[in-house]
């Protein structure tokens, strides 16, 4: 549409919304059309029905009138059936009954047996014919009765049967009078068919309760059943006995049908036109409606696209303008504002939009030096950008001081891959695949989780030119345009070789420390205690107090010893677990046990709040959870004021315990809680700085509870306390315990 001119797209939309108007009222007036002319045909056939319904009432009772005269004829003044002789000679003379039943008249006993014919039939005279049905229905109500099409016993041809009982003056049958109608070549009907205008149209009579044919288009030589349900649709609308107009589909066309049916008969007359031939006239006013249509949108067109060049004429001259100025890259604020009000409002948007262009375009120039001279003097990071396939498209000078490629190596040629560790990227790919459930290979390796998070910081192994690996901290984040859609990555990397080196060393050192300082402290611990329990006589009271500042200090610095070596432990994954299942009320009551006395030397209560009736079992190792324990009870202890209470609290549900230490101290600094679980940390307040501690027992907790199966957090309110607290899963003890 957007290559089109405005002149074209003008008379189109005109030509278009025109066209739809026609559309829709052509539509509607089809619809109104084929509607009425539906309506029409079906009180048509529905009368032309109803003419056919009341001829053969009309024709069935004259025949059965004809065999009430015939059988007045066959008795006597006293009531009583003529001798077979005189019953012969009745029927053979002319009658109203001789010309209704051209295909035979008989005369039956009381039982059912013929015993008078007007036409000879072979062996047909002495036949019962009581197990026949419309005979049995005649002997029970005593009434005249037309059968559904049968098969004649002795000519065997298909037949209608009517029968008019004789009943004497006690009410008891003593004969029978019967016509029958040879449907192969005697029609239902004793005038001429319906009159069909309309081709193809089709007319049913159907026996409704016994499923057959009473009348088809064409001779049958024996009674026809209905076929099965759902093979004729139009059968099936007969039997459904389906309102005047309904479509039905059969044989690949629709049908408007018109249903009525005989009373006391049971039967269904169908009367079918095919829907093509229904509609007709219909098609024909509409296409000349839609001829009528199509010339006035043709003169719509002329008049529209008249109408457009004039008005876009000054248009399509201020494009060229636009155009000539584009190809020489300069924009002058020079159009003229003459014309129509609304192209002199255009031509000055056109003066100013040039205007605002050239101020636009100085400041991207200034910004793009700008972003370039600070791209590339970040020498300390490399950075660099990816298009949303891998390749590289920002290789900054970074980067190639890093790396050892330069940027012409890399950009628009080669992916980040090549200067990763191979073994890596597929370990890496390994772990997210197992991760997300989906395979993950590649490029995707290095930004599935950017993609899903915006953002992913970790370390990799990069690999220089010339062989060299070093160790980088790589922030990957994901660049989307103003759509939302991905329109690259972009890699931030920072070299921390020496930095890991510097830690390993560190760690190293601390462990070595560690183990030296760990024998000589316990000697020195064990001989101060020694000496402060007078086992080597009376001290002086100076000499008692500077032994017991330092049996003190042996003690907090054997404790920092213990960290330093728990924590290079848990880095290096060489801690010991022993994880059993068993109760967790007698640790929790041995560790509030052994802090009792640490508290009572401030005068502070240990309370413990059970919440759980039975005692839960946990899957942990009993000497690690008392080293929890130990530490949020004592960390409560030392901030909590003299003579305040710590609680601890057990609740539990069918999967999980809880574990809360609250004490009343100061609080947790909103400033420090990032930090409360890192290594070395305690918070810079004056009033908590003092206080003993290494900085590493929280560390230690966290890392202990997790390997455990649990989670370690704490809530507080400055001024109002803290609440550190941990979940384990809950065991079941009966499967804990061996049997």
């Amino acid at each position: 549409m957007h290559r089109f001119s405005l002149t074209t797209r003008i008379t189109l939309l005109l030509v278009l919304a025109s066209g739809l108007l026609a559309l829709g009222m052509s539509l509607t007036v089809y619809q109104l059309l084929a509607s009425n002319f539906e309506a029409i045909v079906a009180e048509r056939e529905q009368a032309k029905i109803e003419r056919l319904v009341a001829e053969v009432e009309l024709i069935q009772q004259q025949r059965l009138l004809s065999l009430e005269a015939l059988a007045a004829r066959i008795i006597n003044e006293e009531g009583e059936l003529l001798p077979p002789e005189l019953l012969q000679q009745a029927l053979q003379r002319p009658s109203v009954a001789s010309n209704q039943f051209p295909d035979g008249l008989l005369v039956f006993d009381a039982a059912a047996t013929a015993i008078a014919e007007r036409d000879f039939v072979p062996n047909r005279l002495g036949t019962n014919y009581a197990d026949r049905l419309h005979f049995q229905r005649v002997m029970d109500i005593k009434k005249p009765l037309i059968s559904e099409p049968i098969i004649g016993r002795t000519t065997g041809v298909p037949l209608l049967s009517y029968l008019h009982p004789i009943i004497n003056q006690e009410g008891n049958i003593i004969a029978l009078v019967g016509g029958t109608l040879d449907l192969s070549k005697s029609p239902l009907l004793a005038s001429a068919p319906l009159v069909d205008e309309y081709a193809l149209s089709t007319t049913l009579i159907i026996d409704r309760t016994n499923r057959l044919f009473v009348k088809m288009q064409e001779r049958f030589n024996e009674p026809q059943s209905l076929p099965a349900a759902g093979t004729d649709a139009l059968v099936d609308a007969a039997m459904a006995l389906m309102p005047s107009g309904t479509l039905v589909s059969h044989l690949g066309r629709q049908y408007v049908i018109a249903t009525q049916e005989i009373p006391g008969f049971g039967w269904i007359v169908l009367r079918a036109i095919p829907y093509e031939v229904a509609i007709a006239p219909a098609r024909a006013a509409y296409q000349r409606f839609l001829l009528f249509s199509l010339v006035s949108i043709l003169l719509i067109t002329t008049g529209a696209a008249l109408v457009a060049r004039k008005l876009t004429r000054p248009l399509a001259q201020m494009t060229q303008r636009v155009n000539e100025m584009a190809s020489v890259a300069r924009f002058d604020s020079d159009f003229r504002t003459q014309g129509s009000p609304e192209i002199a409002s255009l031509a000055s948007a056109m003066n100013r939009l040039a205007s605002e262009r050239n101020s636009a375009e100085q400041a991207v120039r200034k910004t793009e030096h700008f972003l370039s001279k600070l791209l590339e003097s970040a020498t300390d990071l490399s950075i660099i950008a990816t298009d949303p396939t891998g390749i590289i498209t920002v290789f900054n000078r970074g980067a190639e001081i890093l790396l050892g490629y330069s940027k012409a190596e890399l950009v628009g040629k080669q992916s980040p891959a090549i200067f990763h560790l191979n073994s890596e990227v597929t370990a890496r790919a390994k772990e997210l695949t197992n991760q997300l459930g989906r395979p993950i290979e590649g490029f995707a390796t290095f930004v599935v989780n950017a993609e899903r998070e915006g953002s992913e910081t970790r370390e990799w192994t990069y690999v220089h030119k010339s062989g060299r690996q070093l160790t980088v901290l790589l922030m990957v984040t994901l660049v989307r345009n103003d759509d939302g859609s991905v329109a690259g990555y972009l890699g931030i990397a920072q070299d921390i070789t020496d930095r890991k080196r510097i830690d390993q060393m560190k760690n190293e050192f601390i462990s070595t420390v560690s183990h030296e300082l760990r024998t000589p402290l316990t000697s020195i611990s064990g001989a101060l205690g020694l000496v402060m329990d007078g086992r080597l006589g009376e001290l002086p009271q100076k000499v008692s107090s500077l032994l017991s500042t330092a049996h003190r200090n042996s003690k907090r610095l054997t404790l920092l010893i213990n960290d330093l070596l728990d924590i290079e432990k848990i880095t290096s994954g060489q801690l010991n677990y022993d994880l059993q299942p068993q109760p967790l009320k007698p640790l929790i009551r041995q560790s509030l046990e052994a802090n009792e006395s640490y508290g009572a030397s401030r005068g502070i209560s240990l309370q413990f709040a059970d919440q759980v009736e039975a005692d839960p079992w946990v899957h942990v190792d009993a000497q690690r959870l008392t080293q929890v324990l130990a530490n949020l009870l004592s960390n409560a202890i030392k901030f909590s004021p003299d003579q305040g209470a710590v609680t601890l609290s057990l609740s539990a549900s069918e999967e999980r315990v809880l574990v809360e230490v609250q004490d009343q101290g100061p609080g947790i600094p909103h400033s420090f809680r990032h930090k409360i679980f890192q290594r070395f940390s305690q918070a810079d307040a004056s009033d908590t700085r003092a206080k003993e501690g290494t900085g590493l027992g929280l560390a230690i907790s966290r890392e202990l509870i997790e390997h455990m199966g649990g989670s370690i957090d704490f809530e507080s309110c400055e001024g109002q306390g803290a609440r550190f607290y941990f979940q384990l899963p809950r065991v079941n003890p009966t499967k804990a315990q061996p049997a």
